[in-house]
């Protein structure tokens, strides 16, 4: 600490005395004796306005808005802007609010990321369902107190699996005017490969054997499933009906009909193959629609569908030269995997000549694995974007270019290994499994592991940027919520392949940062912001859920639907891709509020894997 910053000890006093003494009285001034019987009042210490520090100048307590499942390591995280504001013996205290056990825990101090120092706390030994009050203090020092931390059995899952599904669809089916699809967005969107994605969670949760799925609930679902896949229908007519190539799929129905993109109709066959499959004989007609929808744009992809090149591929969110030629004959690899599941999809239904071609698919995406021997910054397992260009593939590449629908429109999935755990299960001897397997355990313990342990909420990264390393937030269009959903279903997955105890954290830290222990959000977050709107004091750091009306305190959206998950943390404005990806510029600095239906699926997605492999 600088020689004209306070001592701790002088900082404590003063943002006490600064905050209008709120514990000035004797009631508040807890100890262990009498901490259950005080009154109880929130606090949070303030970093006085003359602090200096070259960090981003804020601190706060962050812990999860929803709760913890039962079983969870609960990590409660203070940020702060220097290391030397907390010490070793600050303790933290989980006070019960009912009949349930006292737990107490040091904080530990993990490091500095993001312009900002952390500590946690973690107790790995709650073995009871409660609701506890937060205290950390040293000594008879009080810093935060904090209320309503619970814990509760498969709670993400409990809080969250009826809002973020069917009731929010239900509202949303009313708004895109052509008698299908669901308003997606903040504003009246009803785009393909956002469709898609909210069809693909509806089929896994048809397909999950969940005490809490009765038959109303899964009704519901199965309504929605139709209400999604009829859109995917008709943008396939709509196509037709335009002159296209019989199996092409407009973008939406909504004002960008003539936008033909081969990665939106790679994932709708996906949507409209898993539809067809978990829908009730009761849907009989319609599952033959899906299925001949389905086949007809599969038969396009695979025939006569060739790859965007460099239309509305943006160069800057990759932070690529402009001078780079973008390759006009390469899938990108997040394409490969979709066709490669496409085909499984096709095999699966019956037509088991798709088996060779899913395969063909998984060889072209095993061949892009960066291998151990040369590695990326010290990481490896992930993958090239494309054959003959060295740079590796983003986790998210979603966006508008300069009004151009084209390449990474949707680029919502990241690295969604899915086809290679199915094809594992469907073909355990086959003379390549052996391959597969150890692509997903280069991808976990090459790339996965490392990269979220860099950070204390153990997120991933939207991947690795060259020399610049991995980066989280700097240089994308929005906020990327859907890949820590996404992430933590394949971190479950891996999990349940390798039993890396690593793979579990990382798949309850992806979810736990949508649902509120994440970096905070700050005064200056809400730069990024349209419509959400809180007085958040200048110098702190507030914990907000990103799930929609769920948890203590949540971040705001725009289409006000209980449920839906905004678009998250960023560096930037929204819309705009105005910050360079690069490490000095990297950090969860804004909070961009925009909702898309996406993030919910994908945190939905990654709830239920975790939930499988936590029973």
């Amino acid at each position: 600490m600088k020689n004209n910053q306070p001592s701790r000890r002088k900082f404590i006093k003063n943002s006490t005395l600064f905050s209008g003494g709120i514990l000035a009285g004797s009631s508040l001034a807890c100890n262990n004796e009498n901490a259950k019987e005080i009154y109880w009042q929130d606090y949070s210490f303030s970093l006085p306005d003359d602090f200096s520090s070259i960090n981003t100048k804020v601190s706060g307590i962050l812990y999860s808005q929803i709760g913890y499942n039962l079983g969870e390591t609960v990590k409660i995280i203070i940020r702060v802007p220097e290391k030397e504001l907390m010490t070793v013996d600050t303790t933290c205290k989980l006070i019960p609010e009912k009949n349930e056990d006292e737990y107490q825990q040091p904080f530990t101090y993990w490091g500095e990321q993001w312009k900002s120092h952390w500590w946690i706390a973690e107790f790995k030994n709650i073995e009871e369902e409660g609701t506890w009050k937060i205290l950390v203090n040293k000594e008879n020092e009080i810093l935060y107190k904090q209320s309503n931390l619970r814990v509760k059995k498969e709670i993400l899952w409990q809080e969250t699996h009826l809002w973020a599904s069917v009731d929010m669809l239900e509202r949303r089916k009313h708004f895109t005017g052509v008698g299908a699809g669901w308003q997606d967005a903040g504003a009246l969107w009803a785009e393909s490969p956002a469709q898609s994605a909210m069809i693909i969670c509806l089929t896994d949760i048809a397909e999950y054997k969940h005490s809490s799925i009765d038959e109303n609930y899964l009704k519901r679902v199965y309504e929605q499933i139709t209400v999604g896949a009829d859109y995917l229908v008709m943008t396939q007519e709509k196509a037709k009906e335009l002159g296209y190539p019989e199996g092409a799929m407009s973008h939406d129905l909504l004002g960008h009909e003539d936008f033909i993109l081969p990665n939106d109709v790679a994932k709708a066959v996906v949507a409209l193959y898993k539809s067809a499959k978990v829908l009730p004989e009761q849907y009989s007609e319609k599952i033959e629609k899906y299925v001949n929808t389905a086949d007809t744009s599969l038969d396009w992809l695979l025939n006569k569908a060739t790859p965007m090149g460099d239309y509305g591929y943006s160069k800057f969110q990759r932070g690529l030269s402009e001078s780079t030629k973008i390759p006009s004959d390469e899938w990108l690899t997040r394409d490969l995997i979709f066709l490669c599941w496409g085909a499984l999809e096709r095999y699966k239904k019956g037509d088991k000549q798709y088996k060779e071609i899913s395969i063909a698919y998984a060889n072209q995406i095993l061949q892009r694995q960066i291998p151990i021997d040369t590695p990326e910054q010290g990481y490896y397992g992930h993958f090239k974007e494309f054959d003959s260009l060295p740079h590796s593939e983003n986790l998210w590449v979603h966006a508008i270019k300069h009004k151009e629908y084209g390449a990474d429109a949707g680029g919502l999935f990241p690295n969604y290994l899915i086809p290679f755990f199915e094809m594992l299960e469907l073909w355990p001897n086959h003379e390549n499994a052996s391959k597969w397997k150890k692509m997903l355990k280069n991808y976990a313990d090459g790339f996965l592991i490392p990269s979220c342990f860099e950070n204390p909420f153990l997120i991933v990264p939207n991947g690795i940027f060259g020399n610049e390393g991995p980066i989280w937030f700097a240089g994308f269009f929005h906020g990327t919520n859907s890949i820590y959903g996404y992430t933590a279903a394949i971190a479950a997955k891996l999990y349940g392949l390798f039993k890396d105890e690593k793979l579990k954290a990382i798949a309850f830290g992806n979810l736990q940062w949508i649902a509120g222990l994440n970096a905070g959000v700050t005064h200056d977050c809400l730069k990024g912001s349209v419509i959400y709107s809180e007085d958040i004091p200048k110098n702190q750091a507030l914990p907000r859920s990103m799930v929609n009306a769920i948890g203590n305190k949540t971040a705001g959206t725009w289409f006000n639907t209980r449920g839906v998950v905004c678009n998250g943390f960023s560096t930037g404005k929204q819309f705009e891709m105005d910050v360079t990806p690069k490490k000095e510029n990297d950090g969860p600095f804004s909070l961009t509020d925009e909702d898309w239906i996406p993030h919910s699926a994908a945190f939905l997605t990654g709830v239920m894997e975790l939930n499988k492999i936590s029973i």
